[in-house]
């Protein structure tokens, strides 16, 4: 009698008796699922961690430093500090977790988080914030960058679509930022709670895989992504100008802050379902359509603002903000995901983040200034104008 030797096919295959049978092998769904969470779960938890964490003290951080040092001033140098110190890092913090591990260069984030947040809580000068702030800025810019980066290693390894991964990181992201400030509201000790999430998260982010081993050198093939980098850092300059001063706008025309902070919230927690469909988009290769979409509701919420600030109104603009913000972030990281070398994954992604916060860095500038010298509502009409520009350049240069 001839003896069969098993198959090891996943779809089950007959033998050569023909009426033999032999089932499917035991790794098929089970195994890629397990092995999916395994690769996928830690940068996704790493990434709704950071935001859970910066949910927390955001909202709080402000009152914080003018309670401690008696003055505004302060506030505003620190937060510039932070948004330099994200600006001056990214790039280098994704070389490092190309070299280093996106595991280790986010543990390294985490660790500094804790640090800015025990620092916040016996901090009592200006200078004292200014420098935790720009460490913050370091910290955050570490986490995001080298787990955006871990995304797109994981999910290429996988055979998983790297935009709809990088969307669903994302999606997490908000989520979790905008449920964190809804429960920071008036809650104690929550500088404190976001201590322990940070110490917590360390041992979490060394599970977090990804490259490592390599070689710091120069980023090739820069040049053939100059323009989508450009229209990223313009599109943040037009959002950051008009969102930076938004809350004295709404204040200005009649809304108390109570109905801001509604506001605010009904555009964080709508910027999650739209997060996925620009992965998703990014997927189909259809990253610049979304780019333009954004640039297009972006210049049409703003015009709301400018011309129509009745509370229906905003509320369906802050919707429209939520599909803009989540297009915009999720198809432009997942661009950077999908185009970069994956030996170079950090480095581009770390790119794609330096194009960002150099747009909030002048948006913020020169918005200040704008908003002095012509008003609030001529700033945000500008802003629209620009944004509406930006939309249909970037169909016209397809």
């Amino acid at each position: 009698m001839r003896c069969l030797r098993p198959l090891t096919s996943t779809a089950g295959t007959v033998g050569p008796d023909s009426e033999t049978f032999y089932p499917p092998t035991q790794p098929t769904r089970v195994r890629r699922a397990f092995r999916t969470a395994a690769l996928l779960g830690p940068p996704f938890a790493a990434t709704l961690m950071l935001f859970a964490v910066r949910g927390f003290y955001l909202p709080t951080l402000p009152l914080i430093i003018a309670a401690s040092t008696g003055s505004y001033a302060p506030v505003g140098l620190a937060g510039a500090a932070s948004t330099l110190a994200q600006l001056a890092s990214q790039y280098a913090l994704g070389a490092l977790s190309d070299a280093a591990g996106r595991g280790v260069v986010a543990a390294l984030g985490f660790a500094l988080l804790a640090v800015f947040l025990y620092g916040v809580q016996i901090a009592s000068s200006a200078l004292q914030f200014v420098g935790l702030r720009a460490l913050e800025g370091v910290a955050s810019a570490a986490v995001y960058t080298s787990a955006a980066a871990a995304v797109g290693d994981m999910a290429s390894s996988l055979g998983v679509k790297v935009g709809l991964a990088t969307g669903a990181a994302r999606m997490l992201g908000s989520a979790s930022f905008a449920t964190a400030s809804l429960v920071s509201r008036g809650a104690s000790s929550i500088l404190q709670l976001a201590l322990l999430l940070c110490l917590a998260s360390i041992p979490l982010s060394l599970a977090v895989r990804g490259r490592g081993g390599q070689r710091l050198s120069p980023l090739l093939g820069t040049i053939g992504h100059a323009r989508p980098l450009a229209a990223s850092a313009i599109w943040s300059a037009a959002f950051m100008a008009v969102t930076n001063l938004w809350p004295n706008y709404m204040v200005s025309v009649g809304y108390s802050s109570g109905d801001v902070y509604v506001l605010w919230a009904v555009a964080a927690y709508g910027e999650v379902p739209f997060m996925v469909l620009g992965g998703y988009l990014a997927d189909k290769g259809r990253a610049e359509e979304a780019f333009a979409v954004s640039s297009a509701a972006l210049a049409a919420t703003f015009a709301v603002y400018a011309a129509a600030p009745r509370w229906n109104l905003l509320l369906a603009a802050q919707l429209l903000r939520s599909l803009a913000f989540a297009l915009f972030e999720s198809s432009t990281l997942a661009q950077a995901n999908l185009l970069a070398d994956p030996a170079a994954r950090g480095r581009f992604v770390g790119l794609r983040n330096t194009a960002v916060a150099a747009g909030w860095a002048v948006g913020s500038v020169l918005g200040g200034f704008v908003a002095d010298f012509f008003g609030l509502k001529a700033l945000i009409t500008a802003s629209s104008a620009i944004l509406a520009v930006l939309a249909a350049a970037s169909l016209k240069l397809r």
